[in-house]
């Protein structure tokens, strides 16, 4: 407004020296820096020099507990705050020298913020005026001044109104700048910004956004169906939330949009008469959540699939509340519901062998004794009768006075592994029992041969050929029977019986095809049977005898037969009566027990040994027996 005005026609400082208002100038931190005459004047001044360069509750104190101290600080801090003016409209003040008598004045004022050429605030500009008079007038002579005394009351009680307003205000715009999730106010069908905390500036990666619709500040979201939600929302008024949605977003500056997962509610805000201006955003960015939710049910998934692929399930044994927590294998191992998450220990302890449970609750006794201890390595299980096992591994977790709190651990099927393993020693016991078969028929072959042979070279060659025969034998056990039919089993058995066909009697109803492995569990027991008879049994004394018989019967069932093959000895030594405890024995009666019908009866009779076997066969019809088989013999005998 002085641009008119010649610069050596007005000082602006004699302006403002010469106004009849009160002015004093304040810097951020209430420096007094300078005012003008009126306010020396209004004050009580005499000189400049008493008040510049001083605070101003140094310049004229108060106590900071008093009202004119509370009104005064809230309305500086309202102009810092805003950038805006602020008016104070009546505070009581004493501005008396220190050392005078109080006295004790009304005061109206306005702050007003001035700027630097930057357009920052720089200065604060009071224009006081003393209203002293009117309040003594209204204390004077409340009737006669009703207006004045009107005035008064309600300019106090508006300053009162509006310090608790701005102080709420203040409040509500801090806690709304300071929330932890981003809010946000949209307003209109076209859902333009009004309000945006700094969480919500954050996630979206922009600071402008007030004034802007949805599509003009997000347009990378219009097309994620959100504007949509919002456009329904606006529509019907009725709320929407959402759970780790996911939305890109592209920030300023970003090439590429970031993907970010948010929980967020649409809440329609209401006018007085009900009508929809706009709706509350609010949420909260869970993207690190959903990751770590995302890395564990990975790792979850990963431990499931390594612990299904090793044949592992795992527990979690609780000892306050006595139940345990299992992996799905782990249920399976032990036959427990899957539907039972938290599984009652006395449920799994039922399912243990009685010995080994019993060993597991010592063992768990000595843990709470305070005992290091670790769980079994091998537990049988007993469900339905059936026996399997389990390999169990556990950790006892203390808990910080070191009570046993908990067990960790893992369990894994062991039933194929004792299965082999008992296979296995079967198999070693049966190898070094046949070799000492092997090696007691070869004893008697020799022997015999050697005491009835007329020459050295008739014994070289009877014996090479009765153990080449032999050999064809034990070559048929071994590998299986080639030729599975009934009658070729049962000569290759008496191979190694050589001039002995006298005292073996066979009588045979028909012949039959055998299944391979029942041709080869038959063949192992009249094995045994016939090195038993040459050792101890009838065929090793002159007059003992062997007979064997079989009969097929059809099956009612269907195709196949059913075959019985009883061998009877007679004449030999004296035998024990009772049933046979040895290897032998137990190889005989176990050699069909894969067949269904399978049965295998061996007795000790005091007249000579007895065994029955029963098994599956298919009957042949219509085809005679070898011919030769008379001749094989007869020429095994000479």
């Amino acid at each position: 407004m002085f641009s008119k005005l010649a610069a050596d026609d007005l000082d602006l400082r004699d302006l403002f020296n010469a106004s009849a208002n009160a002015y004093v100038i304040f810097t951020r931190d209430l420096i007094i820096a300078g005012c003008n005459d009126a306010y020396l004047k209004a004050v009580g001044r005499d000189s400049r020099e008493e008040i510049i360069g001083r605070h101003l509750f140094e310049a004229f104190p108060a106590d900071p507990a008093s009202d004119e101290y509370r009104i005064l600080t809230a309305s500086f801090n309202r102009v810092l705050e805003t950038n805006q003016p602020d008016h104070v409209a009546l505070v009581p003040y004493d501005t008396s020298r220190p050392g005078e008598p109080p006295a004790l004045r009304y005061w109206s004022a306005t702050h007003t913020p001035l700027r630097n050429k930057a357009g920052e605030l720089a200065y604060i500009l009071q224009h006081t005026q003393d209203v002293t008079e009117l309040q003594q007038l209204r204390e004077r002579d409340a009737r006669a001044n009703m207006v004045e005394s009107g005035v008064l009351a309600r300019a106090q009680a508006v300053q009162t109104a509006s310090d608790k307003l701005f102080g709420e205000i203040a409040l509500l715009r801090e806690l709304f700048e300071q929330a932890p999730g981003f809010i946000a106010v949209l307003t209109g069908p076209t859902h333009v910004f009004q309000l945006a905390n700094d969480a919500y500036r954050r996630l979206v990666g922009r600071d402008t956004l007030v004034g802007l619709s949805l599509a003009e500040a997000l347009p990378e979201v219009v097309g994620q169906g959100f504007t949509d939600i919002l456009d329904e929302v606006w529509r019907t008024g009725t709320p929407y939330s959402g759970q780790d949605v996911p939305v890109f977003l592209r920030g300023s500056g970003m090439a590429e949009p970031r993907l970010r997962h948010v929980d967020f509610v649409y809440q329609p805000i209401r006018d007085a008469q009900g009508e929809m201006t706009g709706i509350f955003v609010q949420g909260h960015d869970v993207t690190e959540r959903w990751r770590a939710q995302r890395d564990l049910e990975r790792q979850t998934e990963l431990l499931r699939l390594a612990q299904e692929g090793g044949g592992f399930g795992t527990y979690d044994w609780d000892f306050q509340r006595r139940t345990v927590r299992g992996s799905r294998l782990f249920h399976d191992l032990l036959r427990l519901p899957e539907t039972m998450e938290d599984v009652p220990i006395v449920e799994v302890l039922n399912r243990i062998h009685p010995e080994d449970a019993t060993r597991l609750i010592g063992l768990a006794a000595d843990s709470a004794a305070g005992a290091d201890v670790e769980m079994p390595h091998e537990l049988r299980l007993l469900v339905d009768g059936q026996i399997t096992w389990i390999g169990a591994r556990g950790t006892v977790v203390r808990d910080a006075q070191g009570r046993p709190e908990r067990v960790l651990g893992a369990v894994q099927d062991l039933t194929q592994r004792k299965q082999i393993e008992e296979r296995l020693d079967m198999v070693a016991r049966e190898s070094a029992h046949r070799v000492k078969n092997i090696l007691t028929i070869i004893q008697i072959i020799t022997e015999n041969t050697l005491r009835r042979a007329p020459s050295i070279e008739a014994a070289r060659e009877s014996l090479g050929d009765r153990i080449a025969a032999l050999n064809k034998a034990q070559i048929r056990i071994l590998a299986g029977p080639g030729d599975s039919r009934l009658g070729a089993i049962v000569r290759d058995t008496f191979t190694v019986t050589y001039q002995l066909d006298d005292r073996i009697v066979i009588t045979a109803d028909g012949d039959a095809e055998l299944a391979p492995r029942t041709g080869l569990g038959l063949a192992l027991a009249l094995h045994e049977l016939i090195t038993n008879a040459l050792k101890y049994g009838a065929l090793s004394t002159p007059d003992g005898k062997v007979h064997i018989a079989w009969t097929l019967t059809p099956c009612p069932e269907g195709e196949g037969a059913r075959v019985r093959l009883d061998w009877r000895e007679e004449g030999g030594p004296p035998v024990e009566v009772g049933p046979g405890k040895g290897f032998g024995s137990m190889l005989i009666r176990n050699s069909l027990a894969h067949d269904p019908m399978g049965r295998a009866d061996w007795t000790a009779a005091p007249d000579g040994v007895r065994c029955q076997f029963v098994f599956s066969a298919k009957a042949i019809v219509g085809e005679d027996e070898d011919e030769d088989d008379d001749g094989d013999r007869q020429a095994q005998q000479s």
